[in-house]
């Protein structure tokens, strides 16, 4: 980008997109610790100190796209709640959205989950806003569903975090049994249902 135009803010949006896509990139095939912000302002073809004027850091580059994807994630999972009365199949729904999460976001949810401790306490503030917003929606399905006896009484924001963390386990399992959608249906009912045989088959 040649120095002195001006981007209008449409133009700014797009343009930190645009760098945020080839971080999450560089990412997925080079790890988070073997990507730098140089690679990232080269692919981008911008001197590294217009990068500077987008992102400060890479971990402000990660947060920001862990931050948008799980707003819209958790906007995706309201949505399901106000449309789905059976808390059961509300569940079910949101999984299978979280399931969703686009590929290139990944790597940086795992390095996230496992190095969140390192990162600088305001992004570790927002991170924490945004999953416990996502929590809570999960826990009040599971706290109606308790409400309306569809569910045993339970620690409902236990048992929503074993779910969310539940996808972790799947996407990332480096044996899978079966299809990710198959693992994510066999975990519902692991969950819903437990593994003790009540005297059925």
């Amino acid at each position: 980008m040649p120095k002195g135009i001006i981007l209008t803010p449409e133009q700014q949006a797009e343009r930190r997109e645009e760098i945020v896509g080839i971080a999450l990139r560089l990412i997925e095939e080079n790890g988070f610790k073997k990507t730098s912000m140089r690679e990232i302002a080269a692919l981008a073809n911008m001197g590294k100190s217009s990068l500077y004027d987008f992102f400060k850091t890479k971990d402000e580059i990660a947060v920001y796209a862990v931050e948008k994807q799980i707003k819209e994630t958790t906007q995706e999972a309201r949505r399901i709640v106000a449309d789905e009365s059976s808390p059961e199949q509300c569940l079910r729904k949101i999984m299978l959205n979280h399931l969703g999460v686009p590929k290139q976001y990944r790597t940086v949810l795992m390095w996230l989950n496992t190095e969140s401790d390192y990162l600088e306490e305001e992004y570790r503030n927002r991170l924490q806003a945004i999953r416990y917003a996502y929590q809570d929606v999960v826990q009040s399905v599971i706290e109606n569903g308790v409400a309306l006896g569809v569910f045993r009484k339970t620690d409902a924001a236990l048992a929503s975090r074993l779910l969310i963390n539940s996808m972790l386990s799947i996407v990332y399992t480096s044996r899978p049994s079966t299809s990710p959608e198959k693992m994510l249906d066999e975990t519902m009912n692991i969950i819903l249902r437990g593994i003790i045989n009540h005297g059925g088959a």
